[in-house]
């Protein structure tokens, strides 16, 4: 996500942060940062793809609902392995990298946090038109996905990390420290009217996005259906698991607009504001690791489908971890 910057330029993001960064061998504020993002992204690639996994293993998660989570799961992972540039710089001592370079390698990155947002629009329209109109075929459902959702995703996350190409030319020669928040307020800096239009529409797609959720608990608190039908507590339980998933999810992105709001605006230290910039930026991602945990403990489904996949790598394990005496 972009930053908001007003009263600090790049020169002094430049001369107080990364110079000094430069300067410290060790610094330890990156290796605490980088740690952190480390842990935090490995962790949600990890829970991600155990949602990509067992939807591919379970013919039970075979609904439209659970193959838009399964992608988004997919871009999930791919959006958080971009913080492993930043890892990379720091641990191996460069600290360091040119903007057109970052912006290249992270360029997948950008691209999946651009579908992602989209992702989470569509989960709620899809639930939205299966309230409407219950009965439909998977194969209505897999054309959807691939002629209408995957497409109009993709060509957002294109024009997102696309943007991001516009600012390279007057930063050819210029040095960052390798994270998303920095491309994302360098970006800002050089064409404030393209990132705020940008930010503008990812915070429309999440307000939408809440609204429809709130339009289905209202047809599903009125629907006809018996509240004890198995097709209805199926719904019930979705519904729940992606309200709550959106919920976590969306909450991450208003911690950032309450940070940019509320924090960002006045901050007048370059060194404090790129701390905050990461903090708010692990919060986000924090919130993105939270599929896998939220279907565990929501869904009956998902719970099965966990336990019935995890068991074999848990014997594997307890197996080599247990030594003869």
């Amino acid at each position: 996500m972009a930053t908001n910057f007003t009263a600090i330029d790049f020169e002094s993001i430049r001369n107080e942060v990364y110079n000094k960064f430069a300067e410290e061998r060790p610094c330890w504020t990156l290796v605490v940062f980088a740690s952190i993002y480390t842990f935090v992204a490995s962790v949600g690639i990890v829970m991600n793809f155990l949602v990509l996994f067992v939807t591919i293993r379970t013919k039970e998660l075979n609904g439209s609902a659970n193959k838009l989570l399964a992608i988004y799961s997919l871009f999930e992972m791919v959006h958080q392995s971009g913080h492993f540039l930043f890892v990379y710089t720091v641990f191996s001592g460069h600290y360091l990298v040119a903007f057109p370079i970052a912006v290249r390698i992270l360029s997948p990155s950008f691209f999946a946090f651009g579908c992602t947002t989209l992702l989470l629009f569509f989960t709620s329209i899809d639930r939205l038109l299966y309230v409407i109109f219950p009965l439909r075929t998977a194969q209505y459902d897999n054309a959807i996905i691939c002629c209408v959702v995957l497409p109009i995703a993709g060509m957002f996350g294109a024009f997102y990390a696309g943007s991001l190409y516009l600012n390279c030319g007057s930063f050819d020669d210029q040095l960052i420290i390798g994270t998303t928040t920095d491309i994302g307020a360098i970006a800002f800096i050089q064409s404030k009217n393209l990132m705020k239009l940008l930010y503008e529409i990812v915070t429309i797609i999440l307000l939408a996005t809440i609204i429809i959720y709130a339009l289905i608990a209202i047809l599903l608190h009125f629907k006809k259906a018996p509240s004890n039908s198995n097709s209805n507590q199926f719904n019930m339980r979705i519904f729940r698991s992606l309200f709550i998933i959106v919920s976590v999810n969306i909450s991450g992105y208003f911690v950032i607009d309450f940070y940019i709001s509320a924090i960002a605006l006045n901050m007048e230290l370059p060194m404090s504001l790129w701390k905050w910039n990461q903090i708010t930026c692990i919060v986000l991602n924090v919130s993105a690791a939270s599929n896998a945990p939220i279907l565990y403990l929501s869904s009956l489904e998902y719970r099965k489908a966990f336990r019935k996949e995890l068991v074999p790598f848990i014997k594997i394990f307890s197996r080599n971890s247990v030594h003869p005496h």
